[in-house]
């Protein structure tokens, strides 16, 4: 039976050494959190999902667009997209993210009468720029659909402060 300080030992040295424990590529010491998006880095991370995902050929875009939404959500971001939602493959899509579905109410600095205030609880951790799903969709001649699926700043579609009716 090994001491509980030969298993810490051997747990450094697993570490020190880049192995990887149960096939997780990650590590609790240096996952920093996918949700904390206004890391540049987590926004990176968010990108490379998207890439390695968008990287075939979608029969049903509609499908995969729900795809998408589903592991943003696990990510804690969350963009407008249901059954009834349209893709065009003319012009590119921008979808605001929200963090946590967002923020509405009041704060002790709004004024009520302006109306509520709403927040995509990104835009105040990162500056003032929100962010936003960026998607391309293409069809080939083969009827298939590529897709290209990045997270970009928003800065038009910022939604701090709005008048809610």
């Amino acid at each position: 039976m090994k001491t509980y300080k030969e298993l810490q030992e051997k747990m450094q040295t697993i570490s020190e050494g880049q192995y990887t424990v149960g096939g997780a590529a990650r590590s609790a010491h240096s996952d920093f959190g996918v949700h904390r998006i206004e890391n540049a880095n987590e926004v990176g991370n968010l990108n490379a999902f998207l890439k390695a995902f968008t990287q075939r050929e979608f029969l049903e875009p509609k499908g995969a667009m729900a795809q998408i939404r589903h592991k943003m959500n696990l990510a804690g971001l969350e963009f407008d997209w249901d059954n009834t939602s349209v893709l065009n493959t003319e012009d590119t899509m921008d979808f605001p993210l929200r963090r946590w579905g967002g923020s509405f109410g009041t704060t002790p600095t709004h004024d009520l009468k302006k109306g509520f205030f709403k927040s995509d609880n990104i835009a105040e951790y990162n500056g003032g720029v929100g962010l936003a799903l960026k998607v391309d969709v293409m069809r080939d001649d083969d009827g298939l659909y590529e897709i290209d699926a990045r997270v970009v700043p928003n800065r038009e579609g910022e939604e701090s402060d709005s008048n809610e009716e």
